[in-house]
């Protein structure tokens, strides 16, 4: 399975959840985007995401 982890800072258990997800790392490809420092007119940082969330199985926003 192929999970994108977006990192973007809106969720206070984000700590949780992403410990959570280190235990699915050797089972499954999952892809790290941290977009806390994306500005709104990125347009390729966006497009990158974008992209990104087309192509996983599972989106776990943290």
């Amino acid at each position: 399975m192929r999970i994108l982890e977006l990192k973007t800072g809106l969720f206070p258990d984000a700590a949780f959840v992403a410990q959570a997800m280190e235990g699915l790392q050797g089972q499954n490809a999952v892809e790290t985007l941290d977009v806390t420092s994306f500005s709104p007119d990125d347009e390729e940082g966006w497009a990158q995401v974008a992209r990104a969330i087309l192509a996983a199985d599972l989106v776990v926003t943290l």
